[in-house]
């Protein structure tokens, strides 16, 4: 489905990004783990067309989309959701979704609505409310639904438990968790490793803007000395 190749990415003269390689899959979760800085977030904003990279590919669906500017690679499937949600505070839950749906076909937004409540309850609760009033862990769910409402294959998340009680990780990680299940792939930047690992498929490891490790979770699970040495002392609990 989706295969980053060698990518590249500067800020200026600065080279944030400088080997990282990662691919996603349709229906699995691919996460990706690094310290604060490591060029997590830098990588899938290229990806998704908000950064031109220097170099290296970014090939979706055997179609390559490098350099590819936001709205079109919206259009060609993929969905970013960003890092802090970015929804907007003063519309509400059902105008928040509908600006999600801005590149599918009119006929469709009644319908991806209908998808959205159903997956998330809680947004058809409160869908005439203003999104600003929603906790923490709603403004993710409703994060996601927006990015539905544009239908998908694709969803690149950027840190989707941040600032979340625990009890909140559980049922947002539950949630991609359950978008994958449906044949969504799924690109996920977490810092949370523990659980983050607990729901995905695959792991690529990013350290100083390069990838250094690849493998299955299960992998990373038996292997936690080498995510901890990439991660620091915070990212993973002592075993």
């Amino acid at each position: 489905m989706l295969e980053v190749t060698d990518l590249h990415v500067n800020y200026g003269p600065v080279n944030a990004v400088h080997g990282v390689s990662f691919a996603a899959e349709a229906g699995k979760i691919t996460l990706v783990l690094g310290a604060n800085g490591a060029g997590k977030t830098t990588s899938l904003r290229a990806v998704a067309g908000f950064h031109k990279p220097k170099s290296g590919r970014v090939v979706l669906d055997g179609q390559e989309i490098t350099g590819t500017s936001a709205h079109k690679v919206v259009r060609k499937g993929m969905a970013l959701v960003p890092e802090g949600r970015k929804i907007f505070f003063p519309l509400t839950v059902e105008e928040n979704l509908k600006v999600g749906a801005y590149v599918a076909p009119r006929a469709s937004v009644d319908q991806g609505l209908a998808v959205v409540f159903e997956k998330f309850p809680v947004l058809a609760d409160r869908r005439q409310s203003a999104a600003g009033l929603l906790s923490g862990g709603e403004q993710q769910m409703l994060a996601f639904g927006r990015a539905l409402m544009s239908q998908p294959r694709l969803m690149l998340l950027d840190e989707p438990s941040m600032g979340l009680a625990p009890t909140m990780v559980d049922r947002v990680l539950g949630s991609v968790r359950a978008m994958a299940d449906e044949g969504i792939g799924i690109l996920m930047v977490e810092q949370n490793a523990d659980a983050g690992l607990e729901i995905a498929d695959h792991v690529v490891v990013v350290n100083r803007g390069e990838t250094v490790w690849t493998g299955s979770a299960a992998e990373a699970g038996g292997s936690r000395a080498i995510v901890h040495a990439m991660l620091g002392d915070a990212a993973l609990d002592e075993a």
